[in-house]
């Protein structure tokens, strides 16, 4: 340091102490941002900026983060988080902060969290980089992307958010510098860190504010992004490579496809390795996005075969031309090409063991040779085993396979590979989707079809010109049951508590949860060990985080799996103040409401069995659940009533019957006065009368519990016209039923001994005008060995005197 150097230190640190002195902390703090640009390192500077922060107010100000900058010391940055997170700094303090980080040395552990949480808390700061932006953009953007990725993802929201800039041109101008940046890093740098960054910036500015970048994506701009998918490169970059790709290929169309297919055939054309890496990696990734444009590129006359002929040994080059041809299976002419020109190549690298590319191989045999798929499972299967590297390429293949019958019972049958299987379920992010798809094959029950379904399947093959395919009888019920209680004893649903953690983001593999336990659940057997292991909560949990979802078919099948459990457990032993019944009440009430679909193709059975469950919940003491189901979902359990299904029918009564414990549902049937409870009522005791006994009895039941709600019910009851009320309930002891019988007995026994002598009296008169005393009489000697019937009949006849 020159004498002049130092005379210009020791003068700012004089006039530093002068502003101390005077308590001019902002005048202070300016005067050591200067004397720190001179020598960063002086003790003489950070014990100033000690005193200055120490002087602070009380609170935590934008002092905490000089403080922080000057010690560098990590107890000192809490409270510099605290200042940003919770203090509104004003435009001088929140530049002052930005210079303080921005500025600051590299060693400051936290300058990148800071610099992004500035940005995002302090609105003035927004508007200062902004500002920065606007007179010095390549110095400010180069600065916010050396810091971190915190802070130039901040400086990406900074470009996008437009009220910080006085023109839409402006902020174009500005987002076009950002925009460049990335690309150049893209082209430039070889590190992940960077490169990682600049996707991410580029993917943020494609997905908001498109427009202002299109003209900057030329061919040039593409083929940075299609390098970072090389599978030579880190996952890490490759994973974030692939959500631009995606998003540039979205934004520009024909253009983008144009741009892929130049590299790719230029980089094949070339031929070495060093090109065709890169090509044939970007190619395999994108052939999802864009299987047309891929499958062209890959069927052109002598690519498959060139590609074959390369790939003479293990190596990077083979393993990228497996991961193109295992991709473009997806694609029926590729899979019948690559069947045609690689089956020999596949088959022989398949059999050398130490062959790290072995799994790829095998993989790739199983989705195109559907007839020999198992001379391929045992290969796979000893892979998931014993090969760990391999694992998650071997289970993918046993996912394909697993679709077969054969494999089905292959699979099942093998208690290591079942244990292996269930290990990498709990434990391996990247094996749960072809685990879960492998357990999905193996519980999935065939679908019941109708006679009218079969017929249209029939016409349907004759119009093909195909036989109708025969049902593979490993595939009954009988197998599929056996094969779930195997899995259940392999604590199968342990297993998916355990793994539905990982999956919280993923709607596709929470399906394939519920789906396994939906099936699981059919066989009643089964359903007090899944609840013991954690179903019901599962379920639950699962159904609440697709709850926002567009696409309702996870909630509905969780819904259906859910009310499979509960029909047969008991409530009490399930639902605790932790777990509230109400929150499996409102997962079932959807399932009573009228599906899209109409006629044959409704599938009736979720409702049935959500009915089951309800009226099974609505036996709890606690009245919660019974309360909830009627004022949710009463309207549709009345239109339920006239369901043309007799078993929907039979357990929509059972529910009522159940919910008449409620006096809330007691009121909905016998409210003085009202239309509406005086109609419901009229059905209710017209399903006292109809041809199935189940729904006869459980219509008797409601009837008889209504009247033991006192003189309204009985008023009710009495008070139809034309005597309807009472003509039905002596009706009811003429059954040649004994149960329903006794129904219509305890409905006679609560009228005829209600508590006003006139309503007693009136009952007792309109039952001996309708015959009721004979009809009684009869029932009870046609019931005489019922001791139930015969007490009850016995007390309804000396009432009637």
């Amino acid at each position: 340091m020159t004498s002049a150097v130092e005379d210009r230190l020791a003068h700012l640190l004089t006039l530093a102490d002068d502003a101390l002195r005077n308590h001019e902390q902002a005048k202070a703090a300016s005067i050591l941002r200067e004397a720190a640009q001179i020598d960063s390192s002086s003790d003489a500077v950070k014990q100033r900026w000690l005193r200055l922060s120490s002087n602070a107010p009380d609170g935590f100000t934008v002092l905490s983060v000089q403080r922080y900058v000057v010690t560098g010391r990590p107890e000192d940055a809490p409270n510099a988080v605290k200042a940003i997170r919770y203090t509104q700094f004003s435009s001088d303090e929140a530049i002052e902060a930005y210079t303080l980080l921005i500025e600051s040395q590299p060693e400051i552990s936290r300058r990148d969290e800071l610099l992004s949480l500035l940005v995002h808390c302090q609105y003035e700061a927004r508007k200062a980089i902004a500002a920065k932006l606007v007179s010095d953009s390549m110095t400010v953007i180069a600065e916010m992307f050396h810091v971190g990725a915190g802070a130039f993802d901040a400086l990406v929201v900074v470009i996008l958010e437009r009220p910080l800039w006085s023109s839409s041109d402006q902020q174009a101008t500005v987002q076009k510098a950002v925009f460049c940046h990335c690309i150049e890093q893209l082209q430039r740098s070889d590190g992940t860190t960077p490169r990682t960054r600049a996707l991410r910036g580029i993917t943020r500015q494609l997905a908001v504010q498109p427009e202002n970048a299109m003209d900057l994506l030329d061919g040039d701009a593409a083929t940075a992004i299609f390098l970072t998918l090389d599978l030579r490169l880190e996952e890490s970059l490759r994973s974030q490579g692939m959500i631009t790709t995606s998003k540039m290929l979205e934004v520009t169309k024909k253009k983008g496809e144009r741009f892929f297919a130049d590299f790719v055939r230029s980089r094949v054309a070339i031929g070495g390795d060093e090109d065709l890496i890169p090509a044939l990696s970007a190619a395999a990734m994108v052939f999802p996005l864009l299987p047309v444009v891929a499958a062209k590129l890959l069927l052109t006359d002598g690519v498959i075969e060139q590609l074959v002929y390369r790939a003479e040994k293990p190596s990077v080059l083979e393993k990228a031309i497996l991961e193109l041809l295992n991709a473009a299976c997806v694609d029926r002419a590729c899979r019948e090409a690559i069947k045609k020109h690689c089956t020999n190549w596949l088959n022989k690298l398949s059999a050398e063991l130490s062959n790290p590319n072995r799994a790829l191989a095998v993989l790739l045999l199983t989705k195109m040779c559907d007839d020999t798929i198992d001379d391929v499972t045992s290969s796979l299967s000893d892979m998931v085993i014993h090969n760990k590297p391999d694992r998650e390429r071997a289970i993918e293949g046993l996912a394909y396979a697993s679709l077969q019958p054969t494999t089905k019972e292959k699979i099942i049958n093998d208690a290591t590979l079942l244990r292996s299987l269930t290990d990498a379920l709990r434990k391996e992010a990247g094996a749960l989707f072809g685990c879960l798809t492998i357990f999905a094959n193996l519980t999935a029950h065939r679908q019941v079809q109708s006679d009218e379904q079969k017929k249209m399947a029939q016409l349907k093959a004759y119009a093909n010109a195909s036989k109708p395919t025969k049902d593979d009888p490993l595939d009954d019920e009988q197998h599929v049951t056996a094969r779930c209680k195997k899995l259940l004893d392999a604590d199968i649903v342990a297993a998916l508590v355990a793994c539905s953690k990982q999956v919280a983001a993923s709607p596709t593999n929470i399906l394939l949860i519920v789906r396994i336990l939906l099936a699981l659940a059919k066989e009643q057997k089964h359903r007090s060990k899944m609840a013991q292991q954690g179903a019901v909560k599962l379920l639950l949990q699962s159904r609440d985080r697709v709850a926002n979802a567009t696409d309702t078919e996870t909630a509905k099948t969780a819904s259906h799996a859910l009310a499979r459990l509960l029909i047969s457990l008991n409530p009490a032993h399930v639902f605790t103040s932790a777990l509230p019944v109400s929150s499996a009440v409102s997962a079932l009430i959807p399932l009573l409401k009228p599906p899209d679909a109409e006629g044959e193709d409704r599938d009736r059975l979720p409702t049935f069995e959500a009915l089951l469950a309800l009226t099974n919940l609505a036996s709890m003491d606690d009245p919660a659940a019974r309360e909830l189901i009627i004022r949710d979902c009463f309207e549709a359990i009345e239109e339920l009533l006239f369901s043309p299904t007799l078993l929907i029918q039979r357990a929509t009564v059972e529910l009522v019957c159940n919910l008449m414990a409620s006096p809330s549902c007691a009121a909905a049937f016998a409210d003085p006065g009202s239309k509406d409870a005086k109609r419901r009522l009229q059905i209710l005791l017209a399903l006292t009368d109809v041809e199935d006994l189940a729904t006869r009895r459980a219509a008797g039941g409601a009837v008889a519990m209504l009247t033991e709600w006192g003189e309204d019910a009985v008023g009710a009851l009495v008070g139809l016209g034309e005597r309807k009320g009472v003509k039905s309930v002596v009706r009811m002891c003429a059954d040649e039923s004994g149960e329903v019988v006794i129904r219509g007995l305890v409905c006679l026994k609560n009228s005829l001994g209600a508590d006003e002598r006139v309503v007693r009296e009136n009952v007792a008169e309109m039952v001996r005008e309708v015959g009721g005393v004979d009809v009684v009489k009869e029932g009870l000697r046609k019931n005489r060995s019922d001791a139930a019937v015969l007490q009850a009949g016995v007390e309804v006849l000396k009432m009637l005197g």
